[in-house]
This record gives C-alpha cells, structure tokens and sequence, in this order.
C-alpha cells in the first residue's frame, strides 16, 4: 500500500454534539511546502475507510483516546464536512470548550486495503481527526454551525462505507433517523494493482484451505488411535483377544452401537475360549467354528458376494449372524 498522508490543522469551534462540523474549506491548502486546490469535485471523491475513524483528544497518536468518530462526510456550499458520533468524553470536551482547533488526518494519493474483504479503497481518504489546542491553518478554517438557504441546506452526501453490522445496529438503535439513500453504484476501470490484491487474497484463502485440511485430518488420525487405545483398554483381561491389534482397529472404524455390541459378544467369546483352556473341554467349539479365525474368514466371504467393505461386513454380520461372535442363535 502507498499513501501519502498529511495532517492538516483546521480552527476547532465548540458546536453541537452530533452536529457536521467542516474538515476544511475549498481552495489552496498549504500544509509541508505542499500545495492542495480542494474543489467541490475533488471533495465529492473523499471516502472514508473500512473503519469508523477516531477523532482523538489532543494529538494523532495512536495510543490517544477518542472523543468519538467520524460516521460520514458532506460536501456543502463552502467546503468538506465531516458527521461526528460522540461519546462521553467528546461531548464534555464539546461542552467545555477545551479544544479550539483540530487537525484533519488525509491520504491525498495511493489506496488502502480493506483486508477482510479485500476491497482496494482509493484516495483521498480521511483516516481521522484530532482535537488540538495549537492552530496551523488560521481562522479561515474554523467550525461552522449548520447553515440553509432557502429552506433547504446546501449540502451533498457522499457515499460512506458502512459494515452490515453497523446497518443491523443503525436499525435497531436509530429507528427515529431516516437511512441515507444508496449511492447509484458506478462503473470502474480494471485496475491491475486491484486483479493482483484479488489474486494475493485467492492464494492465501486457498493456502489456508489446504491448513485447515491437514489439521482436519490429523484430528480424526488422533481420534481413531485414541478409539484403537480404548478397544485395546476393553480386550486387556481378554486372553483370546488382548493383543489382536487389527481387531481393535476394525471395532475402532466401526459406529459406536455397532462396536459396543461386538465388544460384548468378543468379550463373551473370549471368556468362552478362557474357560475351555483352563478345563480342556474343546467340546464342540471345534464344529461351531466360532473363534477369530472362523470369523476373519466368515468377513471375507461376505465381502466377496456382496462387494462390501470390511467393516461393512462385520457389521452386517453381527446382524445375520449373531451366533458367530458368541450371541445366540
């Protein structure tokens, strides 16, 4: 971002809170052996940032508090306007009368980027105000009160970019102010510096896609070895199926009502298998082909006819054929 930013020094008059107060008047501003010819078209161009800018209490830096900010700009009869929103301090500050002077902060030329949404805002721009006790401008340049003529006020909005938020909010809270008219929208020229930005944006936001990817799946990594360590915690005391990793990480691949329901039936099994090791009574476990080996080779079977996934098959078969892992008939 380029930007050529000059703080100008404008007489500060104690008005109403709220109401606009001018920025500066039409004709040559002379401000650091430079000179400005500010015209009612070059006033009509002035934006103001993504932001609502600070009008700050007693200098530019930015660690001053503010007495408020500025929600819009007019162009009338005599110069460039600004309409403030104070708060608390401001208003007393307004009241008090401790401030005679303030000081314009403007970017004449470049552009700045709003990075949220990656909208390019060219200059001119007013970044924000100061109130001041030094003058630099002289008298020529001080508040004035809201004049008309003819009943009407010489005045013309300028287009003021406002957040959706800050809509909402208007809404709710300024009920009793009529919303200013949108600006027609206007056609612009391509600008290659703005197709760059836009290309910068596209590749960050795509790069950041691909993070959030990486981080996704090394989430649900960590999550399906912690669902393993947990299968691995239910099988400890099962002698038959303590240390049989892969049937651990095929429960862990599996829903949780269908994997509960396999633990159990394992558990059975295994109990089952325990007991006929320590009393020798084989009995017709041999005929029954219940153990792991029959039901690794039940799974591949079923998997071959109904071209399904592994887990798809156990879980089908702890349906059709509960009996296999120890349940009845």
């Amino acid at each position: 971002m380029t930007a050529d930013s000059i703080f100008l020094i404008d007489q500060f008059v104690t008005v109403t809170p709220g109401e606009p107060f001018r920025l500066f008047p039409f004709g040559d501003i002379h401000k650091n052996g430079r000179t400005v010819t500010l015209t009612p078209e070059m006033a009509r161009q002035f934006r103001l940032p993504h932001f609502k800018p600070p009008i700050k209490l007693g200098s530019h830096n930015d660690e001053t508090p503010a007495g408020g900010h500025i929600i819009g700009l007019e162009v009338r009869g005599d110069g460039l306007y600004a309409i403030p929103e104070w708060n608390d301090s401001g208003t007393a500050a307004i009241h008090s009368g401790a401030y005679r002077y303030h000081s314009p902060e403007v970017v004449w030329e470049g552009e700045i980027l709003d990075s949220s949404t990656g909208t390019v805002i060219p200059a001119p721009l007013i970044l924000g105000d100061a109130l001041l006790h030094m003058p630099a401008l002289g008298e020529a340049t001080a508040f004035y009160q809201v004049e008309t003529h003819g009943g009407e006020p010489m005045s013309e909005m300028t287009q003021v970019p406002t957040s959706l938020w800050d809509r909402i909010m208007d809404r709710f809270f300024s009920a009793d102010i009529d919303p200013t008219p949108e600006p027609e929208p206007t056609t612009q020229t391509p600008d290659p510096q703005v197709d760059e930005y836009a290309a910068q944006l596209q590749a960050a936001n795509a790069e950041l896609a691909q993070y959030r990817a990486q981080i996704e799946q090394m989430e649900a990594a960590q999550q399906l070895q912690a669902r393993v360590f947990h299968f691995a915690a239910e099988f400890a005391e099962s002698t038959a199926v303590a240390d049989d990793g892969d049937l651990h990480s095929i429960l862990a691949g599996l829903d949780d009502e269908v994997a509960d329901q396999l633990v159990q039936r394992f558990k059975a099994l295994s109990a089952q298998i325990d007991e006929t090791a320590l009393t020798g009574d084989v009995g017709a476990a041999e005929g029954d082909a219940t153990g792991p080996d029959a039901i690794h080779a039940a799974v591949q079977k079923y998997q071959a006819e109904h071209n399904v996934s592994y887990n798809e098959a156990i879980a089908a078969l702890a349906i059709e054929r509960p009996q296999l892992f120890g349940g009845g008939a």
